[in-house]
């Protein structure tokens, strides 16, 4: 796969390589929800995964498609944490070792999880940026492979495999709510989706304290903010890149922000 293209072809791929690894996750039907909203509400469950989250979908993929060098060199990545136990979960199936940069206020349950696996933490930068560049650092100095946490064709095709069992689920599904970090989710799903039924509207959703990838949509151009500031920390870029960005430009219908208080009250509602 060349770095810069993500097909449907590249999902199909992908879905097939990591289905040993990854869980097939449920398309639940929330009556709550849908009672709600007025509309037949769908969650898809990924905290059924092995370590709890989708980037296990995109870790595998992109591990697996290493060749035993790069693999043998180790893999190092940055996270604010829950790429980071992806990474540290496909590392150790593959038998690699692997370093993962995180921000020093990382959530403390994700930085033990990244442990458990294996992996070392090293703890740098006051958010994910900072903590980018320094893998980045790493990498340069000691040679070892990178892993993106989502600006990458492979992660990408590995995350879009949720977008290929949700059309699966439901071929008519109307819209799909995409939360938006720095946007290799949105990106994998936008793809399968709009392939499989290109009536379905893709929605990304952002926090107002960190809006970069709205910024960005709506400017037509990629836009830095200064700071993020959100409780949902795995949302928290700065920017997005090139290739996330040309995806989301071209598949993605439109995207809102919500406030750290409709946050809050939506994880509530979920935990009720």
């Amino acid at each position: 796969m060349k770095e810069e293209i993500v097909s449907f072809q590249n999902i199909l791929e992908a879905s097939r390589k990591i289905r040993n690894f990854v869980a097939r996750t449920p398309t639940f039907h929330s009556v709550v929800f849908s009672q709600r909203t007025g509309a037949e509400v769908y969650l898809k469950l990924e905290c059924f995964q092995p370590v709890g989250v989708f980037k296990i979908r995109g870790a595998v993929n992109k591990i697996c498609s290493l060749s035993p060098s790069e693999l043998k060199k180790g893999l190092v990545t940055s996270s604010s944490g829950n790429h980071g136990v992806a990474v540290a979960y496909a590392a150790k199936i593959y038998g690699a070792k692997a370093v993962v940069v995180v921000p020093e206020n990382a959530v403390k349950e994700k930085v033990e999880a990244i442990e458990a696996y294996g992996a070392e933490v090293v703890k740098y930068g006051k958010d994910y940026d900072e903590a980018y560049s320094k893998a980045l650092e790493i990498q340069k100095k000691t040679g070892i492979t990178f892993v993106h946490p989502f600006n990458d064709s492979f992660v990408i095709a590995g995350q879009g495999t949720v977008g290929l069992e949700l059309l699966e689920d439901i071929p008519d599904l109307d819209t799909i709510i995409v939360p938006i970090g720095g946007g290799g989710l949105i990106s994998g799903i936008s793809i399968a989706a709009k392939t499989l039924n290109p009536k379905t509207r893709i929605v990304g959703v952002q926090p107002e304290g960190a809006p970069a990838v709205y910024r960005s949509w709506k400017a037509g151009k990629i836009v830095e903010v200064d700071s993020v500031n959100t409780i949902a920390d795995g949302l928290a870029a700065r920017k997005p890149l090139d290739l996330t960005f040309r995806i989301i430009k071209k598949y993605v219908d439109d995207i809102l922000l919500v406030t750290e208080q409709e946050i809050g009250e939506a994880v509530l509602a979920l935990l009720h």
